[in-house]
């Protein structure tokens, strides 16, 4: 008996692992603003780091055995490696857990890629972290006076630019969660909290790896006046995500009063600078967030 075809397995792309905007540029489609699929990211020993399956997330290639779940969000959820998601495998058996993060990614695209992959594929769960982005801290610029020019003059005046990444963040999240109900959201962690925020923290950033090191806020200069917006921001969002799903009757996970550092003995212990987890705290963040949506996985159908 003839055995029956089988697909052919999917090419992958290899590349080396390298912590450059270079290596954002072998994942990303910026046409898409999307994760390019069939990539695998290896170390310079050759040992696979993580990789893209053929949808366009990182984790394994599709199981059709399982219920598929996705996790959304921007670096938080990316995170180094395979990422945390991917450990909640292992905690929800009959489930496969892929990552949907995405580097630097702004609400808005998270919000549009998740909804576009729902329409074209059966997600039993999506997980929704609404990342940090865009952060737009307040700037001061100067501009020149239009009468005086018109004088020949040169007189300036400073304008203060009051931005806010936050501003539709009710009503884009509220239209989401109404077309996509089976969904969880996430409050954001950060390791600053009310009683360190207006003091000078320069003194405890630290070089090292993500396990050893502590720095600021990737490339940003420190600064005490973005730490300050950077926690408001970030208190604003996690205050509105609050608001909608509450309103709406759509369960979050508060991943910020989670990880608390305001009584911590060291706000640096689950933290490698202000927004990212250490790779030695994705464990409890996969418990955490598992913790939070077991009653609302279903047995096998």
């Amino acid at each position: 008996m003839t055995p029956p075809p089988t697909e052919p397995p999917q090419l992958r792309e290899v590349h080396v692992v390298a912590e450059s905007d270079v290596f954002k540029a072998l994942y990303l489609d910026r046409e898409r603003m999307a994760l390019r699929p069939n990539l695998t990211f290896v170390d310079r020993r050759g040992e696979i780091i993580f990789e893209s399956n053929e949808l366009g997330l990182k984790g394994d290639p599709l199981d059709p055995g399982r219920k598929l779940a996705v996790v959304w969000g921007d670096s938080v959820a990316f995170s180094a490696g395979r990422g945390w998601p991917c450990l909640l495998d292992a905690l929800a058996p009959g489930y496969q857990f892929l990552n949907g993060g995405i580097d630097g990614d702004p609400y808005v695209n998270i919000l549009r890629r998740a909804r576009e992959f729902n329409r074209q594929h059966k997600v039993s769960l999506n997980v929704l972290m609404l990342g940090w982005h865009p952060f737009l801290p307040d700037r001061v610029v100067r501009r020149s006076r239009p009468w005086t020019r018109l004088i020949g003059g040169s007189g300036q005046v400073e304008l203060r630019l009051n931005r806010t990444g936050n501003r539709n963040l009710g009503e884009d999240l509220t239209a989401f969660l109404r077309e996509l109900p089976n969904t969880v959201v996430l409050t954001m962690p950060t390791a600053l909290n009310p009683k360190i925020i207006a003091k000078n923290l320069s003194g405890y950033l630290i070089e090292g790896d993500d396990e050893t090191g502590f720095a600021f806020l990737g490339y940003i200069p420190y600064g005490l006046a973005i730490q300050r917006q950077g926690f408001d921001h970030i208190v604003e969002r996690n205050g509105i995500t609050r608001e909608v799903c509450t309103r709406l009757g759509i369960p979050f996970i508060d991943l910020y009063a989670a990880f608390d550092t305001e009584n911590a003995a060291d706000f640096r212990e689950h933290f490698r600078d202000i927004l990212h987890i250490r790779p030695r705290s994705y464990g409890l963040t996969a418990r955490l967030v598992y913790d939070g949506i077991k009653d609302l996985l279903s047995g096998p159908d």
